[in-house]
This record gives C-alpha cells, sequence and structure tokens, in this order.
C-alpha cells in the first residue's frame, strides 16, 4: 500500500487548476503530423492462464522466481497457455548506470541497490530496426541456455523514428541553486540547459524558475529565436549556488508556469535539475511527487536532470519524483553527458510515441518466468503500470524462461507477443502482436539478445560483485561483439576493469 499523503490547499488548487486546464486542451487536440490512424485491435489469445508456478517479483527487483523454487509439470494444465503482463520502468529513465559509471570513476564501490538491471537496458543502445510512422514494432529473440531446458528470451518493442520537423515545444526550467549545487553539479546544470537550448527551434516557449530556500521566475513566455538562443544561454550562465533547498516550492511554481504556457499540440515539459538534496520546507517523496500526479491527464510531463555528485546523491528522491512525474530521468556524471542526452538523444529523452505501453507474452503450458530482468511482471495485468516509450526507442525485456521437464519442450510450440499502447494526445487504440514457434525463434539471427545478455551480465555482477561473474560478463561482451567494434560495450570493460572485485 502506498502512503497516502496531505497536501496544503494552495498547492492542492494549482495542481488541480493545470490539470483541469491542460486536460481539457488536450482533449480537443489532435495529433501532430506523421501519427498514422490505428487499425482495429487484434486481441491476444484467450483460455485460462495456468495457475503461476512461482510468484513474481516484488516490485522494483530484477530476479524473477528462486531456481530452487519447485517446477514440475504434474499438476500443469496442458490445455492452458501461461500469460504474463510485463513492464519496464519508462523506455527513457536511464539514471542507474550513469551514477555506477561515475562512482567507478571515481574508484568508490558502487552500493548494490543503486542498481537498475531495466535502466541499463534503456541506457546502453540495442538497435531494432524501426517500423513506420506511428507504429511500434515487437522483434522476439530466443537462444538456448547451457542448462536443458532454459531459454534465454529477449523482446524488443521499438517505436517508430522521431518525426521531424517535431512540434513545437514549452520547457519550463526548475533550477536547483542551493548550496550543494556548487562546483560539479552548478556546471552540469548549466550544460543542461546549454545543451537543451542548442535543441530548441523558433516558437518553442521557455520558462524558468530558480530555487534555493526561495524561488525566483528568471524566465516567463519567453520565445526562443532559434537554437542557441542567446535569453537562454545568457540565463544558464548566470545560475549560481547559495542557499537551502525547497524544492516543493520550486516545483510547485515551475507547474505554474507550465499550466500558464500551456499549448495545445505542444510538447510540454518541466525540466527538473538538482543533486536531489531537499532540505528545507516540503522533503517528503511522496508530497514532492505529487506535484506530477495529474501528469497523464493534462500531457506536462517531469524529465529529472539528476546533476551528482554520485557519492552524496539522492537517487531515492529523484527517482521518485521522476516516476511520478512520467517523464525520463537522467543523471550526469560530466557537461558532455548533457549533450548526449539532450542533443544526441534529445527525442528519447524528450518526447513519446506511445502511451501506456502494455506487453502481453503468451508461453507453452510448461513454461514459466525463471529470471525477470524487468521492473514487474504478473499473471494479472492490472498490477502492472503500463508505461510510455519515445520515439526511436525500444523497449528491451530481457529473461530466462524454463520449462518444467525439457523432454516436453516441442519444437513447433509457439510464443506470442502482444503490446498495446495509445497514441499521443488522442488516446487512440493500438495494437500489434506477432506469433513465432520456438523453432523460428532459435534458428533466427540474434544479435540484439548477444548484446542484451551482456549487458544484464554486467549489471547482475554489479549486484553480487565477484571475478567469477566480471570475467562472465566480459566473456559475453567479446561474444556480443563478434569481432566488431561496439564503444558501449568496451565502456562496460573498462569499467569492470575498475571495480575492487575484479
Amino acid at each position: 500500500m502506498k502512503n497516502v499523503v496531505i497536501v496544503g490547499s494552495a498547492a492542492l488548487s494549482l495542481i488541480v487548476a493545470v490539470g483541469l486546464a491542460a486536460c481539457g486542451a488536450d482533449e480537443a487536440g489532435s495529433d501532430y503530423p506523421g501519427y498514422a490512424q490505428p487499425q482495429p485491435p487484434g486481441g491476444s489469445s484467450g483460455g485460462d492462464v495456468a495457475a503461476p508456478p512461482a510468484p513474481p517479483p516484488a516490485e522494483g527487483t530484477d530476479a524473477g522466481a528462486d531456481a530452487a523454487a519447485p517446477f514440475a509439470c504434474d499438476g500443469l494444465d496442458k490445455d492452458s497457455p501461461v500469460i504474463l503482463y510485463l513492464s519496464a520502468d519508462d523506455s527513457n529513465s536511464m539514471g542507474s548506470p550513469v551514477q555506477i559509471r561515475e562512482l567507478l570513476n571515481k574508484g568508490i564501490t558502487p552500493p548494490t541497490n543503486l542498481v537498475r538491471t531495466y535502466e541499463f537496458l534503456n541506457y546502453y543502445r540495442i538497435q531494432y530496426p524501426a517500423p513506420p510512422t506511428g507504429d511500434l514494432s515487437i522483434l522476439p529473440h530466443l537462444g538456448e541456455t547451457k542448462i536443458a531446458g532454459e531459454l534465454d528470451l529477449q523482446l524488443g518493442v521499438r517505436s517508430y523514428d522521431a518525426v521531424k520537423p517535431r512540434r513545437p515545444m514549452t520547457i519550463t526550467f526548475v533550477l536547483d541553486t542551493s548550496g550543494s549545487m556548487g562546483g560539479e553539479p552548478i556546471e552540469r546544470e548549466r550544460a543542461t540547459v546549454a545543451a537543451i537550448a542548442q535543441s530548441l527551434a523558433e516558437g518553442d516557449i521557455v520558462n524558468a524558475v530558480t530555487w534555493n530556500t526561495s524561488n525566483n521566475i528568471v524566465l516567463s513566455g519567453h520565445k526562443v529565436t532559434g537554437p542557441n538562443d542567446p535569453e537562454v544561454l545568457a540565463m544558464a550562465q548566470s545560475i549560481e549556488a547559495s542557499g537551502g533547498t525547497d524544492l516543493s516550492n520550486g516545483l510547485a511554481v515551475g507547474y505554474q508556469l507550465a499550466g500558464q504556457h500551456y499549448g495545445t499540440g505542444r510538447l510540454n515539459r518541466v525540466i527538473l535539475i538538482s543533486d536531489g538534496g531537499a532540505n528545507v520546507g516540503v522533503t517528503d517523496e511522496d508530497l514532492i511527487g505529487l506535484q506530477s500526479k495529474d501528469a497523464d491527464k493534462e500531457g506536462i510531463y517531469l524529465v529529472g536532470v539528476g546533476a551528482g555528485p554520485g557519492e552524496n546523491y539522492n537517487d531515492l528522491l529523484m527517482d521518485t519524483v521522476t516516476d511520478k512525474g512520467r517523464g525520463a530521468y537522467v543523471y550526469l556524471d560530466s557537461p558532455a553527458e548533457a549533450t548526449r542526452m539532450f542533443v544526441d538523444r534529445f527525442d528519447e529523452t524528450m518526447e513519446v510515441a506511445a502511451r501506456g505501453v502494455q506487453v502481453e507474452i503468451t508461453l507453452p503450458w510448461y513454461m514459466r518466468m525463471y529470471k525477470f530482468y524487468g521492473e514487474e511482471y504478473s499473471t494479472n495485468p492490472e498490477e502492472i503500470e503500463p508505461q510510455h516509450l519515445a520515439p526511436s526507442d525500444a523497449m528491451i525485456f530481457n529473461q530466462v524462461v524454463k520449462a518444467c521437464d525439457p523432454s516436453v519442450v516441442d519444437p513447433n510450440d509457439s510464443i506470442t507477443v502482444v503490446a498495446r499502447w495509445k497514441t499521443p494526445l488522442t488516446y487512440l487504440d493500438r495494437e500489434v502482436k506477432v506469433t513465432m514457434t520456438l523453432a523460428e525463434l532459435l534458428a533466427a539471427p540474434k544479435p540484439q539478445l548477444a548484446k542484451g545478455k551482456a549487458i544484464v551480465a554486467y549489471a547482475e555482477a554489479l549486484k553480487n560483485p565477484s571475478q567469477e561473474a566480471f570475467q562472465n560478463a566480459l566473456t559475453l561482451i567479446e561474444e556480443a561483439k563478434a569481432g566488431a567494434p561496439d564503444p558501449e560495450l568496451d565502456e562496460i570493460a573498462s569499467l569492470i576493469a575498475k571495480h575492487p572485485a575484479f
């Protein structure tokens, strides 16, 4: 059960007013150019769901059923396939691997509770071909493990490439200028504003509020002249660190500005940049997150940017706020990372191509989820929170499935995957479905699976560090590279070499 938080009447009135105004605008709007009209949904395979042989993991964990859990074919219904519903964190939540990179580069052993494996699959890019504009595609890959009856299964749910030119934007910066932001954090904050300014276009609107013990509106309704607008860049250079930290009030003013300058058909984003250290005023994560609780209705999403430094950074607060704000969560370990996330990967970080994506997988009756590296899964779709998917991006679901007995596995049996979602702004229902036999999946090329296994092995080794675990990850990295260059895998290999346990 989640905590119930009561807020003051002024803050609550602000949230309701902004939500009602923007929700009405959304309902009247239409999708911007490039969104295809939806096709009638096809529906997934029916039938009763087989009783799960083991419970799903608790929310936020990566490992699936314990290897020691009993699992026998006796008692399973051969006429009932196993139907599961999967969830990764929003595809553009990527804070964990960058924080760990910073710690390893500083010679600090990362805490194991900081590792969220699904964010590693979000951050490191696994290339899948793009579907036509307005569509999603599903690409399943299956591979045999060294243990009979166990299979590596990876699903890539790929969005279409970003539409160019993009729709206009209203960006509201909520800038932490508290004393703890002095030094590296304030430089990373300035670099973030400058990187976003580089990606803006003529007619975009920028608002900005700085906050420490109090807050100060420094831009309101400013229409930029194009990329690198001088006024936005000057604002970035002018911010200085001093005072305490009242994050709640800063966010409240930011959402008020965003509501005042909301635009129908525009991309509306609040960009919170902070080291996460709320130490003045209301600091409860749920209360702060409540400022964004209507984001699904109003279409104003919160993008959280962690400015570090890693060893003192409040990851829990920033992860919670951005999760409730329904937007991206990124972490910067250098000013250069701001360019990577807000120039090179701007659309992935800022835009939404598919709202509320839910993935359903149907397995043969004799299989179960054995290890799961997403955020959560369940036999009950109501227990899984649908997630948003950005353009030019993919949700990656990596898991191991296991048969109750290797002898019952039939290569002619099939796996079916269905992805359902709503279009942005118009909320029209869409669906895509893929069915392939085990034999077809095993015979198909699967370079994406090889890279996914290497990334997962690295993340899991960070949770239980040992020379053996890291060496296994390095072996999988070399297999995934297959003699070809891959800078991301090379980076992971170099980070493994810096871990004290290696």
